[in-house]
């Protein structure tokens, strides 16, 4: 966490494995198994890697190839699904995670209505709100 005058270290796109979804890679990625224990952490082993680089929030993104490589129907409830456990992970560490969604980009509606789903809403008292 940030001291009193320091500057805030936020580190943008730092990817993870959804299980379920990394679960239909065929490739080699994330192949070395220490890599892939970090990649599989949302938790503990993350927050303590983070302490220890002087990381106070970190913007989580799905990495490669996330849905790419799947047809249109999987890609849509796996990625919502995803979304949905980064979700609850960003909850139980609101003040150290924020999020990128994955969207299922076979399907530019379905992933455009993805985007708006996960998109939080602006509260309409704040200046920058559209209402």
């Amino acid at each position: 966490m940030a001291l009193a005058g320091k500057p805030l270290v936020i580190a943008l796109e730092e990817h993870y494995y959804d299980p379920e979804l990394a679960a239909t890679f065929d490739g080699p990625e994330g192949r070395a198994p220490e890599i892939r224990r970090r990649l599989d952490d949302l938790g503990e082993l993350r927050l303590k890697e983070m302490d220890e680089a002087g990381i106070d929030v970190q913007v989580i993104s799905h990495g490669a190839p996330s849905t790419q490589r799947l047809d249109s129907e999987t890609a849509v409830r796996l990625a919502r699904r995803a979304n949905d456990r980064l979700a609850q992970a960003i909850a139980a560490h609101p003040d150290r995670f924020a999020g990128f969604a994955a969207l299922p980009t076979p399907d530019p509606q379905a992933a455009a209505d993805e985007l708006e789903r996960r998109l939080p809403r602006w509260d309409s008292r704040a200046p920058w709100s559209t209402g």
